[in-house]
């Protein structure tokens, strides 16, 4: 009667080795398993996506475009700490001059208002900021290379405004020689090229 339910132990021993080993006693040496395998290293994942600024659904899409007002806060945002104490500091003229066609209360001033004390991003030369307008990699690369501290503002006044910035960039890899500057940048473009800045800024 009892040799019943010890047989049905023994084949689930079998098919159940962990259960097998748990029985034994901790003194028991047990034969080494196989060698493990290594796996190859998966690839980096991508940055995550950019803040939006716009309070709607937000969709990751590495091929869009980016408005100026969403470049600045993602920018400020991931780099700086805004605070509402930045406009104590940024006269009421500065800020009408430099940008007079974004309120104060917008979601994004507070962080413009750091970007242009930190001498990362301005309006244009007839004091608006053109929120709505697309980055154009030139602009993109002026700012990470102000931001991450890898070019400072250049002395040659027949220098274009970016060339001294882009330099920079395309000499650490953050940049391909060959983009096209006057274009809008996408959002994975965005995303490698703050990465790459962030690395340059580490190595130095």
């Amino acid at each position: 009667m009892r040799t019943r339910p010890l047989s049905f132990f023994l084949v689930c021993s079998l098919f159940l080795p962990q259960l097998a080993s748990a029985y034994f006693p901790e003194d028991v040496t047990l034969p080494p398993g196989p060698p493990m395998q290594v796996e190859e290293p998966l690839l980096e994942a991508l940055p995550p996506p950019l803040p939006a600024v716009e309070p709607v659904a937000y969709t990751w899409n590495s091929d869009s475009t980016i408005k100026r007002s969403t470049f600045v806060a993602a920018i400020v945002r991931r780099l700086f700490k805004p605070s509402e104490r930045c406009f104590l500091k940024l006269s009421e003229s500065d800020y009408s001059l430099l940008a007079r066609d974004v309120e104060k209360d917008a979601s994004y001033g507070i962080d413009l208002c750091t970007a242009m004390r930190a001498g990362v991003m301005r309006g244009f030369t007839d004091g608006n900021f053109r929120p709505n307008a697309l980055v154009t990699r030139a602009e993109a690369a002026k700012a990470l290379a102000k931001a991450f501290e890898l070019a400072t503002d250049t002395t040659d006044p027949a220098e274009q405004w970016f060339a001294h910035y882009v330099k920079a960039l395309i000499d650490g890899g953050a940049l391909s020689a060959d983009a096209d500057l006057n274009g809008p940048i996408t959002r994975g473009e965005l995303s490698k090229m703050l990465w790459a800045a962030r690395a340059m800024k580490k190595a130095q």
